[in-house]
């Protein structure tokens, strides 16, 4: 079985010195952004770098044997969008004015925290798309071509149209001669995006639930909380939870038909738009009470 620990960061590694220094400079900065959006949402699911160094490991995991057939450009763009698309949930007061037009054109500035609240989690992708459009030279990308994949393989983590081919065009030039499979991209960060529901994502110790001030806070904690294991194996995942109140199980058995869902999916776009493969065909769901 492949080895899948720390498997695209090494394969960078060996492969573009360069491209894997940039990734390394940008880690810090992430991260920085990363924490600002506890300040917005301070009761939200996990969205720091521990959520995003989840997500890479999920990408390990579903690349596995097809490693060898990524190139440096491609193992770059998605360890970049890994750590940059949840930016957006941070962003400032200054850049959420600047950006709101561009994501909700039309719409009215929000005149209270909660309804800009409302506004960022719901479009948050969209933000972060807009925040690396703006700082993409600050980053160090190598030029705006990289950028743009990059924008969008972030944009695609949850909504965006990945059938699309003038928006996920495959191949898509980054250098002359040097191209990156966006479907696939976007489809695997979308779906490791929607892997990580496990109880490990929220530290116990970092949130009291009681004192959640948003019901679905408290809701979104405890089912998270229940949900003690996501297994990728050969052809299918497996999630475990343990949970006795019926409300709480419900909202599991959701999570997972959403994960099922965005398997089928990315599966589909992948098979028809690109080379490569996603082995896992279905979502089982082992859910016992205590």
């Amino acid at each position: 079985m492949t080895e899948t620990d720390y498997m695209v960061e090494r394969r960078l590694a060996g492969l573009d010195a360069d491209l894997h220094a940039r990734y390394r400079n940008c880690v810090v900065v992430s991260q920085q952004m990363l924490l600002r959006y506890e300040g917005i949402f301070p009761d939200f699911t996990d969205h720091t770098a521990l959520h995003a160094l989840e997500v890479v490991d999920y990408c390990n995991a579903l690349i596995a044997e097809q490693i060898d057939r990524l190139s440096a450009d491609e193992l770059y763009v998605l360890l970049m969008s890994a750590m940059f698309h949840d930016v957006g949930l941070g962003v400032s007061g200054r850049d959420f004015e600047e950006f709101l037009p561009l994501v909700c054109p039309g719409e009215a500035l929000p005149n209270t925290v909660e309804k800009r609240q409302k506004v960022v989690r719901a479009n948050h992708q969209e933000f972060s798309g807009c925040y690396l459009r703006k700082y993409w030279e600050v980053f160090d990308i190598p030029n705006e071509r990289y950028a743009r994949a990059i924008i969008q393989t972030c944009r695609g983590h949850r909504k965006a149209d990945l059938w699309d081919p003038a928006g996920y065009p495959c191949p898509l030039e980054v250098l002359p001669e040097r191209a990156v499979c966006l479907p696939y991209l976007a489809a695997l960060l979308r779906l490791a995006d929607e892997l990580d529901i496990a109880f490990d994502r929220n530290f116990s110790f970092l949130y009291d639930p009681e004192h959640m001030v948003h019901a679905k806070d408290r809701f979104e904690f405890k089912k998270h909380r229940s949900i003690r294991r996501v297994e990728l194996l050969a052809e299918r995942v497996v999630v475990t939870a343990v949970a006795d109140d019926p409300e709480i199980r419900v909202g599991i058995e959701e999570t997972v038909e959403k994960l099922r869902k965005t398997l089928l999916y990315c599966r589909a776009v992948t098979a028809a738009r690109t080379d490569f493969v996603i082995h896992q065909s279905k979502v089982e769901l082992d859910l016992t009470t205590v």
